[in-house]
C-alpha cells in the first residue's frame, strides 16, 4: 500500500503540484485518509518517501547508463543529464523547486544529493584520461548541470519560452558538452 501511495502522491505532485492535498491523494487512491495516515504520518513524511523513491529511482538508471557498454563517455554524460525527462514520474519531480518554499526540510536532502552526486564527476575524469575530453574541473561542470537544470525546472522559463522542460535540457546539455564554437577543422 505504501508504494501504491507513494506512486499516486508522485502522480499528485505531476498535476498540482506540491501543494496537493491529502484529500486530494485520497480521493485518487479511492481510500480514506485515514489509511494515508497509518502509512504516513504526515504528509511532511510522505514527501520523504518521494524524495527518498526518487533518489532511489535516479540511482538505478545511472548505474545502468554507466554499466552500459555501448555508450561512450559523451554518451553516458548525455544519458546521464537526461534520465530526468525520459521517465515519466521523475519528471513530474520537476516540480522538485516548489518544495524549497513548502517543505525546506526535505529541499535539503535534495540539495545535498544533488550536491554530492558523483556520476558526471567520474565520467569528466575518466573522458579527460582516455583524450576525449578536455581537461575542466569535474566539480565546477557538476555545478554548472545542477544549476542549470534546476533554473531549467522553472515552470514561468519554461512556459514564457515555449518550451517542454526535455527540449530545453536537451539544448542545455549539447551547449555544455559540445560548446558555442564550431569546429573550424
Amino acid at each position: 500500500m505504501r508504494m501504491r501511495i507513494i506512486d499516486a502522491a508522485i502522480e499528485e505532485t505531476g498535476e498540482k503540484g506540491i501543494k496537493f492535498t491529502m484529500n486530494d491523494l485520497a480521493k485518487r487512491l479511492g481510500v480514506s485518509k485515514r489509511t494515508l495516515y497509518e502509512n504516513f504520518s504526515s504528509k511532511e513524511s510522505l514527501i520523504d518517501a518521494i524524495v527518498e523513491r526518487f533518489f532511489s529511482t535516479m540511482k538505478e538508471k545511472e548505474k545502468a547508463i554507466l554499466e552500459d557498454e555501448s555508450l561512450d563517455t559523451l554518451g553516458k554524460l548525455k544519458a546521464i543529464a537526461m534520465i530526468l525527462p525520459n521517465d515519466p514520474k521523475l519528471m513530474y519531480m520537476s516540480k522538485f523547486y516548489e518544495m524549497k518554499q513548502y517543505y525546506p526540510k526535505q529541499w535539503m536532502k535534495v540539495e545535498k544529493w544533488l550536491n554530492e552526486w558523483e556520476p558526471e564527476v567520474e565520467l569528466i575524469e575518466e573522458g579527460i584520461k582516455s583524450g576525449k575530453l578536455r581537461k575542466v574541473n569535474p566539480i565546477v561542470f557538476r555545478k554548472i548541470i545542477i544549476e542549470s537544470m534546476m533554473a531549467l525546472v522553472e515552470r514561468s522559463f519554461l512556459m514564457k519560452n515555449d518550451m517542454t522542460f526535455k527540449e530545453a535540457l536537451q539544448d542545455m546539455v549539447d551547449i555544455i558538452l559540445y560548446g558555442l564554437v564550431v569546429d573550424e577543422k
